[in-house]
């Protein structure tokens, strides 16, 4: 089976920007588009730029501008000779939605396992119709509000110690949505399965439609929609 596009087995490499100068508007009249755009950024802190032209509608003209008025700020991460380009918060666009303890440069707390927990954050999110996203506490990337629930996004990209000491110190009582490049990675939380209220779904399932997306535990993990189907 071929990796995830989103696989920690690719040859990924970042080239974080450090403040750049920008050209703040004397005024900030900003499109809802915008808005939108700079909350996704703010929620999660990194959003990638396929996902503000696909998810947000933000074209490459757009994704200019915004960048040169310092709404957000324009990086890089490298898939081997691929540069994907990708977007962090800036000081203007935290303005502009009365963030008032940004942090200019926070981007480099992040790494590529990071980066790529983020994007596949809004991969999970625009599966959902007509859903809220809004942030949450480490060990968790963000959640989605959908149909008055509340669930807390984890995304698996190497070794899940964050989760597991969670929820070995601090019981989880809220829904959780698990986004993991393959079933098999997940064996270190199946212990803890049966006491948590966790769907999982994986990088390939995000590719199909949301009435075959995820897995509930049942002495292993199988389709919600097809109970008899076990996976191990």
């Amino acid at each position: 089976m071929a990796s995830s596009p989103f696989s920690l087995f690719h040859d990924w490499n970042l080239n974080w920007q450090r403040q750049p100068r920008f050209n703040k508007p004397a005024h900030l009249g900003n499109s809802p588009k915008e808005e939108q755009a700079v909350k996704a950024a703010a929620t999660t802190g990194i959003i990638g730029g396929q996902q503000l032209s696909r998810y947000f509608n933000v074209d490459k003209s757009k994704k200019k501008k915004m960048a040169k008025e310092g709404k957000l700020i324009r990086h890089e991460i490298h898939q081997g000779k691929k540069n994907i380009p990708i977007f962090t918060l800036g000081p203007t666009g935290a303005e502009m939605i009365g963030l008032t303890d940004y942090e200019g440069g926070y981007w480099a707390q992040y790494d590529v396992p990071d980066v790529l927990q983020r994007l596949l954050f809004f991969e999970l999110y625009h599966k959902f119709p007509k859903a809220n996203m809004l942030p949450a506490p480490a060990p968790f990337v963000g959640a989605i509000e959908f149909k008055s629930h509340l669930f807390y996004v984890y995304v698996v990209r190497g070794d899940m110690q964050d989760l597991l000491m969670h929820l070995k110190w601090k019981p989880f009582t809220e829904r959780m949505l698990i986004v993991t490049e393959s079933l098999n990675h997940l064996q270190p939380l199946n212990i803890y399965a049966e006491d948590i209220k966790a769907r999982v779904t994986t990088d390939e399932d995000l590719q199909g439609d949301f009435n075959d997306l995820f897995y509930k535990w049942e002495d292993g993990w199988v389709k919600e929609n097809q109970p008899t189907g076990k996976v191990q």
